[in-house]
């Protein structure tokens, strides 16, 4: 509400430092001495983001100042510098709003003051249409002075902001959260006055005739009803397009009148020769000249027009010898203006032309006149020039003047800036103060870095939506929340056409209200969300299975004896004593602290990565690409499984020992000093004692070797002892297996010889898709896959067509790619496929799975960017870093993205286990101690989207709660079957029925009355 009134010029430009950037400056100052108090912190789940956008705005900047700047004549460094900390202040409001939401209650103060705020800036708008409210507008340099102006009738409303815009922007974040409070309050008349409000919001949006921001409102308000009231909303689909119609068949208002001029037909006068546009033309008869002078003089193309016009506006010719009597004036003449000529452009000045080369011709002509401007007819005594020469008349249609301005000016220029440098931009106040797209100033000023730093903040405040949203149990938080996310929404497609963010009052507004939004959705949160969510993830399935084998040892429980327990007796399950000591000295050391577990498993996976990064220094021989390597294996979400699964953390040590083995191997290939053989098959033994696939790593590291060295030559494999040497673990691993009774072949685990081939082209498929895509692509893969087993023949002759097309492929690849790149492409498939072998003939994929075998996927991945950076390089080196860093965004973003949704599946699939726990003690009854004990549980969850929760594992669970030895667990799908269950006993022992709930929890619904407590 507070005017902006102007307090200290800025040299090179119009905009002042006004007073409501003193009153921010005082708001953070005293921010600033609660946290120097240690009162507050900047911990917020946007810090980070918003540290790296200004980060990236100050290279911007001072890259531009330094080497931009210097090469043009409009710009100033400290119009740059003044815009920079223009942005800080607007985010810095971000902080003081988040940190005063430190109570639920605190919402209701905060609602009743924008309500206020907001029905204050439409009665002021009001009194500036109808009672001469002064406006403070910034719109131009006089404007920009603070002075009051009294707005005509006719003017468009902006109320206590800048400009129009900017009011019908505010409009946008403001009606859709005033509509979506109308549904959670339950008083009457503030009901009643939040309608009225909502409705006047629309009147103010007309008067401020800004055609995207009335579109987009929309827009936003069916978000708002879709999920308040979805019946309402189908309802009003068609009303909402009867109005529409009605409305817009009338076009007596400004707006209408702006969506109906928006594109045009128009009649263009076009130079036959070259097709460059003259100008708007009309047509007068010869009477309309009776009482004028006319001048004449004949072109050939419009260059000479251009000459012409100049001649004639300084009077090198003779106006008496040129004059063109009334009697040679043809019966239907042509006019342009002079405002369409005079600027020079190729489109007239306020229009632009819509494709005019495929425009129709509907005449030619052989002259028009052309109209002098009042000035020129009074020096000259002419007020008209007759050109004579070869024209065309065409229909076309045109912009308007405010498309024209940003197609023809604001936005060229913004590409331009851009295109110095499309990573930082040419830094902030490198472009106009208005470009009319939010998103390309961005790109302008702080290039591809800083929008994916900005559209960060809101993919993050997305996700805290999204996660928190239906776990608040307020209506009325809900309801603003959900208001403010369709705003957002609003604003961001306002800012395709308009700088919204740009806004002072529109960037202070939306930040603060971003701030309390976060803060509130913090008071409502129940659990860590998107910084390592995962570290508190609580224990789920096979967690409890290898806990309970470590907790429940019933004879000489030491850790040696153990421990050799482990490597002697697999008790017919699969023999992995690594992981088992692992999970021996977690338990013993930090008890059933998931935390302490989850760090393990991150650490590794870090590791893991550095791992590949030294593997990608030698397939690359580049720094930069392994570095990118390593960095898209810690982002692949294909096999996240493997990650924050703590069950799955054997993949990881294997992958590890592995990894360190090859490496160990590659160095003992280029020294040949013994030690590093002799590591290498230490860490190649101690990769098959965590997981079975282990055993590929044999086959991996020679195959490796054989493909860098590109000697495919048998006699000279044969020759290699140091090969031989790398079997010799494995021999000894699987002797070991077999003497401790492991499991081998069945159940879930065995192959299917029949289905072995369609299993093994499926299983490539999958996890490949799996690796490119991420879990993404799993349900499309079931989906193929119950196909599959319908339709065998059709299956087989696809994969026959795959084969045939494979062939193929690989013949115009190999011509496609030079050697050194088909080794990397070779290498990478290879190992994708030796990492595979003990799960491509199961039936199913399962996404811990392809943990090692993502590694050649991404080699594949790196090499292929690097082939299409180098390729269009032909069409220069802007465009090629431009196309292969979008292409790298969006598919980092994709899989960032699906690694959060992840953590949060995984996140609630441990919460559904705790409730689990705290609902069993609470339905403890004392005879649950006998031991004859039986738990029915019914409708046991199984897995939350790709997160495990009791695949496995509920007895062990359930030994976890009592410690009861005895007691038996049984499940069912169903109450009818668990009561059947029971009935089968003559004399049947004490047992309860326990039915899981939606959040995991369970209550007893059946126990026999035979017993009591």
């Amino acid at each position: 509400l507070f005017p902006k009134i102007p307090l200290l010029d800025v040299r090179n430009t119009w905009v002042y430092i006004r007073s409501e950037d003193f009153i921010v400056l005082f708001a953070l100052l005293t921010f600033l001495a609660l946290l120097v108090k240690k009162k507050v912190t900047l911990k917020t789940p946007l810090t980070i983001p918003i540290l790296l956008f200004w980060i990236i705005g100050a290279i911007s900047t001072i890259h531009g100042v330094l080497l931009i700047f210097p090469t043009l004549g409009d710009v100033f460094p400290n119009v740059a510098f003044l815009s920079y900390v223009r942005h800080l202040e607007y985010l810095s409001v971000f902080f003081i709003a988040y940190f005063g939401v430190r109570d639920k209650n605190y919402l209701k103060f905060i609602l009743g003051a924008l309500v206020l705020t907001f029905t204050i800036a439409l009665l002021y708008g009001l009194g500036q249409r109808y009672l001469s409210f002064p406006a403070y507008l910034t719109m131009n340099e006089e404007f920009a002075k603070g002075i009051p102006i009294h707005l005509s009738n006719l003017s468009r409303i902006p109320s206590t902001f800048a400009g129009h815009y900017d009011f019908a922007a505010y409009l946008v974040l403001m009606i859709p959260i005033m509509a979506s409070l109308f549904f959670a309050v339950r008083n009457l008349l503030f009901k009643f006055f939040l309608l009225f409000i909502t409705g006047l919001g629309f009147v103010l949006l007309f008067m401020t005739v800004s055609r995207v921001s009335f579109v987009v409102v929309f827009v936003a308000l069916a978000i708002v009803i879709f999920f308040q009231k979805r019946r309402l909303f189908y309802l009003g689909i068609p009303i909402a397009i009867i109005l529409a119609l009605v409305v817009f068949s009338f076009k007596s208002t400004s707006l209408l009148n702006r969506f109906s001029r928006t594109v045009s037909e128009t009649t263009v006068l076009v130079d036959a020769k070259t097709g460059s546009s003259l100008g708007n033309v009309r047509f007068e008869d010869k009477n309309f000249f009776s009482d004028k002078i006319v001048l004449q003089r004949r072109v050939k193309d419009k260059e000479e027009l251009s000459i012409a016009l100049a001649e004639t506006t300084s009077g090198n010719f003779s106006t008496a010898s040129a004059v063109l009597p009334f009697k040679f004036v043809p019966d239907r003449i042509a006019v342009v203006t002079a405002v369409n000529i005079s600027t020079g452009e190729n489109l007239p000045q306020g229009t632009g032309y819509v494709n005019l080369y495929l425009s129709p011709v509907t005449e030619r002509l052989r002259g028009f006149f052309y109209e002098f401007p009042p000035n020129l007819k009074e020096n000259l005594g002419a007020e008209y020039l007759m050109f004579n020469g070869d024209f065309l008349v065409k229909k076309a249609s045109a912009y308007d003047l405010s498309f024209t301005t940003r197609f023809q000016g604001e936005w060229p220029r913004a590409i331009e800036a851009f295109q110095r440098n499309v990573f930082f931009g040419s830094g902030y106040g490198s472009v106009s103060l208005a470009v009319d797209n939010n998103f390309l100033r961005i790109f302008a000023e702080t290039g591809v870095l800083g929008f994916l730093a900005f559209f960060a903040l809101f993919i993050i405040l997305g996700i805290y939506i999204k996660k928190v949203y239906l776990e608040i149990d307020s209506k009325l938080a809900k309801s603003f929340i959900l208001g403010f996310g369709a705003g957002t929404i609003g604003l961001l497609l306002n800012a395709t056409l308009i700088d919204v963010f740009e806004a002072s009052k529109i960037a202070f507004t939306f930040w603060a209200m971003v701030g309390i939004v976060l803060g509130i959705l913090v008071l409502y949160q129940t659990r860590v969300l998107l910084f390592l969510p995962s570290i508190n993830t609580y224990f789920v399935g096979d967690d409890f299975t290898w806990l309970r084998w470590i907790a429940d040892c019933q004879n000489n429980c030491s850790a040696l004896t153990s421990f050799a327990n482990y490597f002697t007796s697999s008790d017919g399950f699969f023999y992995r004593p690594g992981t088992k000591i692992y999970f021996y000295l977690m338990y013993h050391n930090f008890w059933l602290n998931q935390v302490l577990y989850h760090l393990v498993s991150i650490s590794l996976h870090f590791l893991i990565s550095v791992l590949v990064f030294l593997l990608a220094l030698k397939v690359f021989k580049n720094k930069l690409l392994s570095l990118a390597s390593g960095f898209v294996f810690l982002i692949l979400s294909g096999s996240t499984e493997a990650v924050l699964w703590i069950s799955s953390t054997g993949f990881l040590f294997t992958t590890a020992f592995g990894l360190t083995s090859l490496l160990l191997f590659i160095f003992w290939e280029e020294t040949k000093k013994k030690y590093l053989l002799i590591l290498s098959l230490i860490t190649l033994f101690l990769s098959l004692l965590f997981q079975e696939q282990g055993i590929v790593f044999g086959v991996f590291i020679v195959l490796y070797s054989i493909i860098s060295h590109n000697n495919f030559s048998i006699r000279s494999i044969l020759k290699r002892r140091d090969y031989l040497l790398l079997f010799i673990p494995e021999i000894i691993y699987l002797l070991m297996r077999f003497s401790a009774n492991s499991h081998w072949f069945s159940g879930d685990y065995s192959y299917n010889l029949i289905k072995l081939p369609f299993n093994f082209v499926g299983n490539i498929l999958g996890y490949l898709s799996l690796a490119l895509f991420g879990t993404f692509s799993l349900s499309l893969f079931e989906k193929i896959r119950e196909f599959s087993r319908e339709h065998v023949l059709e299956v087989g002759l696809i994969i026959f067509v795959l084969m045939i097309i494979a062939f193929y492929s690989y013949r115009f690849v190999k011509n496609l790619f030079n050697k050194e790149e088909m080794r990397i492409l070779i290498l990478g498939f290879a190992l994708f496929l030796v990492s595979l072998l003990p799960f491509l003939g199961l039936g199913n994929i399962t996404s811990r799975y392809s943990y090692l075998s993502s590694i050649g996927i991404v080699f594949i991945i790196v090499m292929l960017s690097q082939k299409i950076y180098s390729l269009l390089r032909i069409s220069g080196k802007q465009i090629a870093v431009l196309v292969t860093t979008l292409m790298a965004s969006i598919f980092i973003l994709f899989h960032i993205i699906q690694v959060q949704q992840a953590y949060f599946e995984w996140n609630d699939a441990g919460n559904k286990t705790k409730n689990f726990f705290i609902s069993l003690e609470a339905t403890y009854k004392n005879y649950w101690s006998r031991p004859d004990m039986e738990l029915h549980f019914v409708n046991v969850p199984i897995k939350l989207g790709e997160a495990w929760i009791f695949p496995v594992g509920l007895r062990d669970a359930a030994w976890f709660a009592f410690k009861n030895e005895n007691v038996r667990v049984f499940e069912h799908s169903s109450i009818v079957s668990a009561k059947a269950s029971i009935g089968l006993y003559p004399e049947s022992p004490p047992a309860s029925i326990l039915l899981f709930l939606q959040d995991g929890s369970v209550k007893e619904v059946y126990k026999n009355n035979k017993f009591a407590d």
